[in-house]
């Protein structure tokens, strides 16, 4: 017994060998040659949008000193320069950084209620469908029933059979009207977006100076679209806000910037969702002034050796 159950996982493993795809030796993986730690970026290197950065922070003037060969500046008058634009990129990172929490946590807390909605809204289809189902049995039963008897005339079952039809046609315009699940008067507390398109505003999502300028610096590739002009047009685009001129262009304005509705205009799924891609455009923009700040960062390195610059 025992030798046949080792020929039986025996002939398994061999049947495995064979069927097994032939796993490569050799990792597709690369390798490059070993760089520099922190390699300080000189400020000729600097692209358009980290110098216009600079720019908007008002370091850039000091950044040019601090690498102006014809100037004799002393060490204390360059380590001073190195401070200011070192406390200026620190905290206009930590701007930006703040920006980008904010959006991340009323993302987080609106997924949280599209699905609460969502699971509504689903519980809402299936008792429909299953009100339906029944009512439609029901009254079809009773229609065939009243078909049967000899005694009646075909009225009633007609009736009834009628009676089934409207049944069906109105659950299924509710079950339609359902699938934009439950809707709100908008959550009443400002979001990230709401200082874009001057709605009111609370000391959390109030934007930082540096983040302001940068939202409104040109875009790169454009000659005349800020930032944020380029947010609105995308999302315009993609319809997660309503054409300039519409009947409710300003009524989903208010919505998706947290403003509580007073009157009739309710947010439904659909609205929720595009609330959630905008604030997160907005968290990635934040983002992307990071990635310049870290530039600047490099051009100031303390190891720097100013003389040879």
């Amino acid at each position: 017994m025992c030798r046949l159950i080792l020929c039986f996982f025996t002939l398994n493993l061999l049947m495995f060998s064979i069927t097994a795809p032939p796993v490569s030796a050799q990792s597709q993986l690369v390798d490059r040659p070993r760089r520099e730690l922190f390699q300080v970026l000189k400020i000729h290197e600097l692209n358009a949008e980290t110098k216009e950065l600079a720019e908007q922070l008002e370091i850039l003037p000091l950044l040019e000193e601090l690498y102006d060969k014809t100037k004799t500046s002393t060490n204390p008058r360059r380590q001073e320069l190195r401070s200011k634009i070192l406390e200026t990129i620190l905290e206009a990172s930590f701007d930006a950084a703040s920006i980008q929490a904010e959006a991340d946590r009323e993302q987080g807390r609106l997924e949280a209620l599209q699905e609460l909605y969502t699971s509504r809204r689903d519980r809402a289809v299936e008792l429909n469908n299953a009100t339906n189902f029944i009512a439609s049995g029901v009254l079809n039963t009773v229609g065939s029933i009243l078909g049967f008897a000899e005694n009646f005339p075909p009225f009633p079952g007609n009736l009834n059979q009628m009676l089934s039809g409207v049944v069906q046609s109105g659950m299924s315009t509710y079950s339609l009207k359902q699938q934009s699940g439950s809707k709100s008067r908008g959550q009443g507390s400002p979001t990230v977006l709401a200082e874009l398109f001057g709605r009111p505003i609370d000391p959390d999502t109030t934007y930082p100076e540096s983040v302001w300028r940068f939202f409104h610096g040109q875009a790169p590739g454009t000659e005349e679209l800020t930032r944020a002009q380029v947010l609105e047009k995308d999302w315009i685009l993609r319809a997660h806000l309503e054409p300039h001129g519409s009947k409710r262009e300003k009524e989903k304005i208010d919505l998706v910037c947290g403003i509580a509705s007073g009157g009739k205009a309710t947010m439904t799924l659909d609205d929720l969702a595009d609330e959630i891609s905008m604030i997160a455009d907005v968290s990635t923009v934040a983002e992307l002034m990071v990635q310049e700040l870290r530039d600047l960062l490099r051009m100031i390195d303390s190891d720097i050796d100013l003389d040879k610059q």
